[in-house]
């Protein structure tokens, strides 16, 4: 446990030097690469190589996505996987300089808290990329920056991180502010910086994976609901939750329609 506590389990070197950022940022970026072919590779190849009979039941788009446009995916998802690693560099030297609430030891806060600032920063970070997808999709905005993320309108698993430059640092941005104001522990910023991965792959992987009848879908975020967003374009924004699209009526009309539809055949 007091591995968990030790500022050097986190940032081996310090940041304050900036000879030290050349191969932080190498080291990093090939982290965040790594967990992104590690995940999406590992759906793609269950859902897109091996194909077992069950996963056809679950399948949203009528095609899937051919090669050319999974390797455009890809290539601008190593490029948004190295701008990620730039922003965690910023974190950390953000941290280190004791700009932060980032936290070390556990004791400082109840252990129900941990959970708690996992929902409070993914609540915080849906409103703030909501917001942000809206005005992406204005349209100066959307020809110049966005337009890249729609290349994919049948995304793969692939697609997840495929962003124009300018749009990932505004991807980027929100957990190094967030952490200004939210005490949280770094074991929670890693599971949390996973579970966006996670969240990202599955809602563009072309296939459902929340479960049948389970009423998850009225507030997270599903394949289903994401996929009308690259084929409306205007509706579904949210990151995570359906709330802010349903406050603010962007929720396409269809979703709960298309959701049931393919439920029938699962």
């Amino acid at each position: 446990m007091d591995h968990f506590e030790k500022l050097e389990s986190y940032i081996p070197v310090s940041l304050q030097s900036w000879s030290a950022w050349p191969a932080a940022l190498l080291v990093v970026g090939f982290f965040i690469v790594f967990r992104y072919f590690l995940i999406a590779g590992s759906f793609w190849w269950l859902y897109y190589y091996k194909k077992p009979n069950w996963t056809k039941f679950k399948q949203i788009h009528k095609t899937l996505p051919g090669p050319k446009i999974q390797k455009t995916e890809i290539m601008y998802s190593i490029l948004t996987s190295l701008i990620f690693a730039f922003s965690g560099l910023f974190l950390g030297w953000l941290w280190e300089s004791g700009y932060t609430k980032i936290y070390l030891k556990f004791t400082d806060y109840p252990l129900w808290y941990l959970p708690v600032s996992l929902l409070l920063i993914s609540v915080i970070h849906d409103f703030y990329f909501y917001l942000s997808h809206r005005l992406l999709h204005h349209p100066y905005f959307y020809r110049r920056f966005h337009k890249v993320h729609h290349l994919s309108i049948a995304p793969s698993p692939w697609g997840s991180f495929s962003f124009h430059p300018v749009e990932s640092i505004i991807e980027a941005l929100p957990l190094p502010l967030i952490v200004l104001f939210i005490p949280v522990h770094p074991t929670m910023l890693i599971l949390y910086l996973t579970m966006m991965t996670f969240s990202s792959v599955t809602n563009h992987l072309g296939f459902e994976v929340l479960p049948k009848s389970s009423g998850i879908e009225n507030w997270w975020i599903s394949g289903v609901h994401h996929t009308q967003h690259h084929k409306y374009f205007n509706y579904n924004y949210g990151l995570f939750y359906t709330w802010c699209d349903r406050l603010f009526k962007t929720q396409h009309s269809d979703f709960e329609n298309d959701f049931k539809n393919l439920e029938k055949n699962r």
